[in-house]
């Protein structure tokens, strides 16, 4: 008792993990005190009141001893909110995901605004339950209640997509964050993407200037999330008929931008892609380029990569030499080495989303959709949310 009633000095900003608390702040020290108190005969009210008041943030409960002191706060009082909260959380953590939900209900119940209560809840909801609906209304109430949680935009995103919702009402929810000029990266992607599916090009645009975008390996960059703003930029003003608009934009897709650093360089590889090729090829072929139009299908036809290879097919499709048996072949080798890797690679939001385009391109629309919907419950990767949406929405050749 004497070392979990002691008050301990805050250590130095340079000499504790980051969102460590000191031991008297830290609600499962707090809870812990009140239960060893009445394993000596003592009442543990005090101590169980007090850290029912202590943030959770950053707290973890993972033993047997912090299940025992949870479950005995809870005898002392039912209305602990953050008790059911931690307790819930304990359960999660061993995938008692039934038990998780019945205490984070509780806990919801009682004190909705508990930090993270609702991005656990509606996390459990959507990936473990596949309750769509549940997980969207648990998001809706904690971008109310915590609204600077990353979780609460993304799992709100995640559950739209895979219940049909339009690219505008994504992104109205996107919108919701308090500071978009302090909008996390993962956020502006995604809400420059969601302007872009929905047709506001102005809007997508005007997120990149004025914000730096740092890079994480393995992860989405900025680059590619410009080069795909342009494209539905140039595709979209292709389609109603703004071919002069549509024209310069595909044309200067890689041209550095006053004021985008990012711009300056690293663009090529994207430009180069067979999904790049095909798309500009469709814009000139929709605005009367059909020679320059060819020699972009030509460009895309030869790509031999497994996720180039749909765009591949469907540029030889507009090609005088199309063989559909030869083409059939390479989408089933595609197929095989797409579902390989989706097994076995870090990736598996990227390589279910090519899994789900192959499949449809090979005429299977019900497990290609299949498909599309597990890649929008996976992680992101390579704007798989993205690609995975459109494909879902027939923009994607079949």
């Amino acid at each position: 008792m004497e070392v979990l009633s002691r008050d301990y000095p805050s250590p130095e900003a340079d000499q504790s993990e980051p969102g460590a608390v000191i031991p008297q702040k830290n609600p499962m020290v707090v809870y812990f005190r009140g239960y060893c108190r009445e394993k000596l005969g003592e009442s543990g009210a005090q101590d169980y009141l007090q850290a029912s008041r202590l943030s959770t943030i950053n707290i973890f409960p993972n033993t047997i001893e912090d299940l025992q002191a949870l479950k005995a706060a809870l005898r002392t009082n039912q209305k602990d909110a953050t008790a059911h909260y931690l307790l819930g959380t304990w359960y999660f953590a061993r995938e008692k995901t039934e038990e998780a939900i019945g205490e984070w209900q509780k806990a919801r119940e009682l004190n909705p605004r508990i930090p993270v209560l609702e991005a656990s809840l509606g996390l459990a909801l959507l990936h473990v339950k596949r309750d769509f609906t549940g997980a969207l209304n648990v998001f809706a109430e904690g971008i109310r209640n915590d609204p600077s949680n990353v979780v609460n935009y993304s799992g709100s995103v995640s559950a739209m997509a895979v219940m049909g919702k339009p690219a505008a009402e994504r992104a109205k929810t996107l919108e919701r964050y308090p500071d978009l000029d302090r909008m996390p990266t993962s956020l502006v992607y995604e809400l420059a993407l969601n302007r872009a599916e929905e047709g506001d090009h102005n809007g997508a645009n005007d997120l990149f200037r004025n914000r730096f975008f740092g890079s994480e390996e393995g992860g989405t960059s900025v680059r590619q999330v410009w080069v795909e703003v342009k494209l539905r930029q140039a595709i979209g003003l292709a389609r109603t008929g703004h071919c002069e608009e549509a024209l310069a934009t595909a044309k200067t897709l890689g041209s550095p931008v006053p004021g985008l650093a990012f711009t300056q360089d690293g663009l090529k590889p994207l430009l180069d892609s067979a999904r790049t090729n095909y798309l500009v090829g469709e814009t000139l072929f929709t605005c009367g380029q059909k020679e320059e139009a060819d020699r972009r299908y030509r460009l895309s036809a030869q790509a031999t990569d497994t996720s180039g290879a749909v765009w591949a097919w469907a540029s030889a499709k507009k090609l005088g030499s199309y063989d559909p048996a030869l083409w059939r072949e390479r989408l089933c080798s595609a197929l095989s080495q797409a579902e390989s890797n989706a097994r076995t690679s870090a990736n598996q939001g990227w390589w279910a989303y090519l899994v789900g385009v192959l499949q449809m391109a090979l005429g299977n629309e019900v497990q290609g959709k299949a498909f599309l919907r597990e890649s929008l419950l996976l992680p992101d990767n390579r704007m798989s949310y993205h690609f995975s949406r459109l494909a879902m929405e027939g923009a994607t050749p079949r």
